[in-house]
């Protein structure tokens, strides 16, 4: 299936390093016990789960942060023929993510392989839920940062990148770039409440996007909302 293998190299050989800089030659792979402790541990794991992985990328003269940006996720997985491939529609689930942290961050690996797994387990109809989407947010029942435990930022919300194209193209169809920021409650609740893409404003204004740093406190927001008790008691 060379074809297939040609959209997977135009991501990464081409599309990555064009938006992001040149990529290192390895890549982290989305390991069978980060899908058993979302998936469960007695799940019948595909051989293609693992081609999922995260590539961290240095800051470079194209951005000055690390970038976690997960790869797999926009392959055309249920299509057998290349003569089905619909470049006018999403290409397989339709995005891949990222993260960009201040410095060389381990725990952004950690929950973008968590983050797959579970949208693994959506796709293939293991769990309840559905395939991610801009504004998205998810508690994540403890700090982004599991070295951090009085850190705040324990959620984490899916925002349109701003410096870098948000969509690109591949032979498959188009693929949305959903940048994973960390949240803290107080801020959840605010976008909970009067919206997400004014939380995303204040978020950026104040230094908290796109970058996350899991040290942060909460930004300053000019109302405060409480969570319903079910979100708040995973925060």
């Amino acid at each position: 299936m060379l074809w297939f293998e040609d959209i997977w190299r135009d991501r990464e050989e081409r599309l990555y390093p064009e938006l992001f800089g040149p990529l290192p030659k390895t890549v982290l792979p989305l390991k069978p016990e980060a899908i058993r402790a979302i998936l469960g541990p007695t799940i019948t794991i595909e051989e293609h789960w693992q081609q999922f992985a995260v590539i961290e990328i240095e800051a470079n003269s194209h951005h000055a942060d690390y970038i976690y940006v997960t790869t797999g996720f926009s392959q055309p997985w249920k299509i057998d023929d290349p003569a089905k491939l619909d470049r006018n529609g999403f290409s397989g689930y339709g995005y891949e993510m990222l993260v960009r942290t201040p410095e060389r961050a381990g725990w952004a690996v950690d929950m973008l392989h968590r983050l797959s797994a579970y949208q693994l387990g959506v796709y293939n109809g293991l769990l309840k839920g559905k395939l991610f989407e801009y504004y998205d947010w998810m508690p994540l029942n403890g700090p982004v940062n599991p070295q951090l435990p009085a850190s705040k930022v324990r959620g984490m919300l899916l925002t349109r990148p701003q410096d870098f194209a948000a969509r690109f193209e591949l032979r498959s169809g188009q693929v949305d770039l959903l940048q994973v920021v960390g949240i803290t409650g107080d801020e959840l609740a605010y976008g909970l409440s009067l919206g997400f893409s004014r939380l995303e404003r204040f978020l950026y204004e104040q230094g908290a996007a796109p970058t996350t740093d899991p040290g942060r406190s909460t930004i300053d927001l000019p109302q405060h909302f409480d969570l319903p008790p079910q979100i708040a008691s995973r925060f």
